[in-house]
């Protein structure tokens, strides 16, 4: 008989990012169980994790749900301290009261760009000080505060992980993120794509397969604190859209529009201490992983 598969519970489990988590840790050494606010086939309600004992016997808590995106904030405030704030509280408060020596690992998905704000001449690190620009930005920061003070309350492990742009799946065309996949469905369809200011903002952009091995790192030594998950290497939004229409073999057409004032236009980031806590290395460069979602989009 093999070992005892860990089990792996995720919220937001409708989203595209639970999606692939759950199709790449199904099976094997894992077992994962998708939770949300709307159920459906392969989806459990979120409700049932406030219920007391659901979070026995798991291993890792996974915590992807929120309510909004950058743009989606700053037209609905009051969204993320509503909805998001006080669904953290009760599934933290629900870790606290597992038994010691069962409490899951919680995991967080903060943002690597918008908690930082504009990098400081130099790639930020995670001890460097927060300056949010944006309404998502301070309430992905406030929650990794009380994350950080429940952890330390109540003596149960929590990793937060300042996730950079992942890219490599794709999103729906309403969805106002994800500058790769958009362009990219711009490019084989010939819409305009909406570009914010002139292109010469850096992000940093990190294929969702080497996400996928980042969370697979996380399970296998367990770290804790907070730390960028990222590439490392950020890229101008025209170097982006020059690897697109080579891929594609197409060209863009552009719709410019003003950069708005929470995007944040220099976002550098330093992904050494989460290499170095667990071995992990970013291994799909910018212009292999658009090759590879060009190429998806075609099948």
């Amino acid at each position: 008989m093999g070992a005892k598969p860990q089990r792996i519970l995720v919220t937001g489990g409708r989203g595209r990012l639970a999606g692939l988590l759950a199709g790449h840790f199904r099976g094997g050494a894992f077992a994962v169980e998708r939770f949300s606010r709307t159920t459906g086939p392969g989806l459990r309600p979120l409700a049932e994790l406030g219920a007391d004992g659901a979070l026995a016997g798991a291993d890792f808590l996974v915590h992807l749900a929120w309510s909004t995106l950058p743009a989606v904030a700053e037209i609905s405030p009051a969204l993320a301290e509503r909805e998001d704030l006080p669904l953290l509280r009760q599934l933290l408060s629900r870790v606290a009261a597992c038994p010691a020596g069962r409490k899951p690992l919680f995991v967080f998905f903060s943002s690597g760009g918008a908690v930082y704000g504009n990098a400081p001449g130099r790639p930020s690190r995670e001890d460097d000080a927060c300056h949010p620009i944006g309404r998502y930005g301070r309430a992905k920061l406030e929650a990794e505060r009380i994350i950080t003070e429940q952890a330390a309350l109540h003596c149960f492990p929590a990793v937060i992980l300042r996730v950079s742009n992942p890219y490599g799946y794709p999103v729906p065309a309403e969805r106002q993120q994800g500058l790769i996949p958009h362009a990219i469905r711009c490019a084989m369809s010939g819409q305009p794509l909406a570009l914010w200011g002139d292109g010469s903002a850096r992000k940093d952009f990190l294929h969702c397969d080497d996400l996928l091995a980042a969370l697979e790192a996380v399970f296998m030594q367990r770290p804790t604190g907070t730390y960028n998950v990222a590439s490392g290497q950020s890229h101008r939004v025209r170097e982006v859209l020059d690897l697109v229409e080579k891929h594609c073999g197409r060209r863009i057409a552009l719709a410019p529009a003003p950069a708005p004032a929470w995007d944040v236009h220099d976002s550098l980031l330093d992904r050494r201490k989460f290499s170095q806590a667990t071995g992990w290395q970013p291994l799909i460069t910018l212009d292999e992983g658009i090759r590879r979602a060009a190429q998806d989009s075609r099948t």
